[in-house]
């Protein structure tokens, strides 16, 4: 293999009018255009993405022109090519005076542009009949992409883009259909964007006339695309190779932009790696396979970058792309300058990304001027790359689920501005608010899918301030009914200890009297001994009564028996509070049902004498079980008696719970919360 200073294939970009020397195996479908083109001045190219149809024109039917094609006694061709880009008329308008006016000031062409917007195409016809009249030519003029009108046009429903594609259509075909000037128009167009033509007058019935629907390469145009530039430039094929390549491409789509990529990409590795004198299938493999080289290219780019490049990068291309209203993956050029704001970037940072995915034959990216106002153009190569390179194709999946989102909250602000809808709730808010916390759009990014961002976002924050407002609402009536449930539960366990509290009374006196009986009617040799049992009965029954009262008062409600017969404990406690403070402190725990659900509210407290409870700083209680919050602090003030409910549908079956004293002593306490319940007759 010679040591060629140039690479023979393309790789991903299309083919350029100065390259038909390496554009093998489409002779017969440029003799097909030239007699289409000689029948009807106006051609509709069209073929799926990848079909190599801006090839076909650029570095077949082009050089044909320019060989000497002849039509009408001449066989001179001016010739121009655009692309309706972001402004299709200044595109169209600059692309003719480059050739009538060479180096017109950027100035120039925007007033033209507006006499063209006023008088139409008579303006350009001016323009091009005295080219065509002093050098007896023929004007060709190529709208290459075409369907990049129909994103133009439809880009945030803006009128004017809209009043600017129709121009523009309608200029291109009147500069087809006069009969003054010799003008031949040729537009390519991706096939399944047919459909989205009808939105034009005049254009279906132009097309349906000339269209031309670029056929597959057979098994031996194929052959002739791998094996004719390798030869062209000295190189030699192992045959087992281009079988391969050929069995291969029948498992891939884009097959054609692959094919170019893989083939130079395996001249690049034998040439600079192998170096055995041949593309064989070593060299094949070595690069991934036609399945993965691009992939593995694109990767490549990525290998040297840091953090921070690393998300420009993935914004970049996420701006560079787009998921039109049919799910198609496309191609959406963007001006450096928005790039920059979209990326939150430096220029320098922005184009040393750039840089990285054209550098070593990527050709993944490309780079054009636009206009008067000195800003260029980034725009991917192929729109192969998209569907090829694994990350770029979920960076866009990515980009279109933020996308969306966001339109389907304009959609919702829309609807709540016509009163047919109310504020977002449910679900819809959830969905709302977690693409906003955690994508964190900007008013630039998201007006280029709809205008009205600061609004959408204040309806998004209005929604959630009102299904929080009612969310407390709701807590506090529930606390509300908690309390009342925990007050009448609280007044049958005081009921309760009334009554058994009088029967210890009633059994004590019947004992009592018993005993008093028995000692009256007692052999008088035995009353010294009963009398001292009486004592002890007496003092039992005394010490059993303080007991009892205790208890009520250290289960926080000795305040309601001060009436009784009970005051000078009750006082001893209040004013010595010699009574240790952790040994009145009870837990409790109460489950109240949630109405129309099958919730309940777990309410858990520590009961503690009013007139003790000062001596508490605070309470924390802590869930020592998988799938419970950690921790609830309750502040000094708390209205429940240093109480705390929680929703759930089951219980932790033990608690602990952190008592700080003020004096800065702290009391644990382990409460077996299940076993609570079940003892006292809450079922779990």
């Amino acid at each position: 293999m010679t040591a060629a200073l140039k690479n023979p294939y393309v790789g991903l970009r299309p083919f350029d009018t100065n390259e038909s020397l390496l554009f093998f195996g489409r002779n017969d479908q440029t003799l097909e255009l030239l007699q289409r083109l000689h029948q009807f001045h106006f051609v509709a190219v069209v073929g799926s993405s990848g079909c190599g149809k801006s090839s076909l024109l650029k570095a077949g039917l082009i050089p044909a022109l320019k060989a000497g094609y002849l039509i009408d006694d001449s066989d001179k061709w001016s010739i121009a090519i655009m692309k309706p880009g972001q402004s299709p008329l200044h595109n169209l308008v600059e692309a003719i005076m480059n050739l009538t006016h060479p180096d017109t000031p950027g100035s120039t062409i925007s007033n033209t542009v507006e006499q063209v917007k006023e008088e139409g195409a008579d303006v350009l016809l001016r323009l091009i009949a005295p080219l065509v009249t002093a050098h007896k030519n023929n004007f060709f003029l190529l709208v290459d992409q075409f369907e990049e009108l129909f994103r133009f046009s439809m880009e945030n429903d803006d009128v004017e883009k809209k009043d600017e594609a129709i121009d523009f259509v309608n200029i291109m075909l009147e500069l087809a259909q006069q009969k003054i000037v010799p003008v031949y128009v040729v537009m390519t167009m991706r096939s399944d964007f047919i459909g989205d033509c009808a939105r034009f007058y005049g254009l279906p019935e132009a097309m349906n006339q000339s269209q031309y629907l670029v056929p597959r390469l057979n098994r031996m145009q194929l052959k002739m695309v791998i094996e004719g530039p390798a030869k062209l430039y000295g190189g030699k094929l192992n045959p087992s190779l281009t079988s391969l390549l050929l069995n291969e491409l029948g498992k891939v789509k884009d097959e054609l932009p692959l094919l170019q990529h893989s083939l130079m990409r395996i001249w690049d590795f034998e040439r600079k790696e192998d170096k055995s004198g041949e593309l064989d299938i070593k060299d094949y493999h070595n690069i991934g396979g036609i399945e993965k080289a691009l992939s593995n290219h694109a990767d490549e780019a990525l290998t040297a970058m840091n953090v921070e490049e690393m998300r420009i990068t993935i914004e970049m291309f996420q701006a560079l792309t787009a998921i039109d209203e049919n799910g198609r993956k496309i191609r959406r050029p963007v001006l450096i300058s928005q790039l920059l704001d979209l990326c939150d970037a430096s220029q320098e940072q922005l184009l040393h990304i750039i840089e990285q995915f054209i550098k070593d034959s990527r050709c993944f990216l490309i780079k054009n001027k636009t206009g008067d106002k000195g800003d260029m153009i980034i725009d991917i190569s192929h729109e192969s790359l998209i569907r090829q390179w694994k990350k770029l194709s979920d960076w866009v999946d990515e980009e279109g689920e933020y996308a969306a989102v966001y339109l389907q909250l304009a959609e919702a602000y829309r609807l709540h501005l016509l009163k047919k809808k109310d504020n977002l709730s449910g679900t819809e808010l959830d969905i709302a608010l977690d693409w906003y916390n955690t994508f964190k759009p900007t008013a630039t990014w998201a007006n280029r899918y709809k205008q009205g961002f600061t609004e959408c976002i204040a309806y998004l924050q209005q929604s959630e301030k009102i299904r929080n407002e009612r969310v407390a609402e709701g807590i506090a009536r529930e606390q509300a009914e908690a309390e009342k449930v925990k007050d009448a539960e609280e007044a049958q366990r005081l009921e309760k200890r009334k009554r058994i509290k009088r029967n210890i009374i009633t059994s004590a006196i019947a004992a009592l009297a018993v005993i008093i009986f028995l000692v009256f009617y007692s052999i008088n040799s035995r009353q010294k001994e009963i009398a001292a049992l009486n004592s002890k009965v007496e003092a039992k029954a005394a010490e059993q009564r303080t007991q009892e009262l205790l208890q009520l008062v250290v289960s926080g409600r000795g305040e309601a028996y001060e009436n009784r017969n009970f005051k000078s404990v009750v006082s001893r406690l209040r004013t010595e509070q010699t009574y240790p403070i952790d040994s009145l402190i009870v837990p409790r725990a109460i489950k109240v049902p949630i109405t129309n659900t099958n919730l309940y509210d777990w309410l858990i407290w520590i009961d503690v004498p009013s007139f003790r409870r000062k001596e508490i700083k605070n309470v924390v209680y802590k869930w020592p079980c998988t799938g419970f919050i950690d921790s609830v602090h309750v502040g000094k003030e708390a209205s429940l008696g240093f109480a705390f409910g929680y929703r759930g549908w089951g219980s932790c079956p033990n608690i602990l719970i952190n008592v700080a004293l003020v004096n800065g002593e702290a009391i644990k306490i382990k409460f077996p919360m299940r076993e609570y319940l079940l003892r006292n007759g809450d079922q779990q």
